[in-house]
């Protein structure tokens, strides 16, 4: 579903929501490209589905959209947490780390991601931190 005009969401309809008409919506923000609206409707599933690895990573591409770069590395950080071997979400942190110029600490999620199989990117993120500067 696209969402044509700016939501206005009160903190009574978010908590008014099911976890799952919550995480359906904010899935539909985010296509929609209302990045911030579907992390303030995720903060609710959150609490009440802490351990659901899909809620975490979409809070976290929802705050990684709004250039919300410290609650998305901590998102992808939660996530990572739920699911270790999950080579999308160590790129996901990468990027997060990256984009607030830590790319050193960012070149490590990206090597585990290129471990682990993922895209030839995070090798070549990798090898961009690594090289001798000139």
């Amino acid at each position: 579903m696209t969402i044509w005009m700016k939501p206005t969401l009160t903190e009574e309809s978010i908590r008014a929501m099911t976890p799952f008409d919550a995480f359906r919506y904010a899935e539909d923000l985010l296509e929609s490209r209302y990045p911030r609206e579907a992390a303030r409707v995720l903060g609710p599933v959150t609490e009440a589905e802490p351990r659901n690895a899909a809620v975490w990573e979409l809070l976290g591409r929802a705050h990684f959209a709004a250039a919300h770069l410290g609650p998305a590395e901590q998102a992808f950080r939660t996530l990572i947490e739920l699911e270790p071997t999950s080579a999308w979400a160590q790129t996901a942190l990468g990027l997060a780390l990256d984009r607030q110029s830590r790319h050193r600490e960012g070149a490590v999620h990206h090597r585990l991601a290129a471990a682990m199989g993922a895209s030839e990117r995070d090798a070549t993120r990798v090898e961009l931190v690594d090289r001798p500067a000139e």
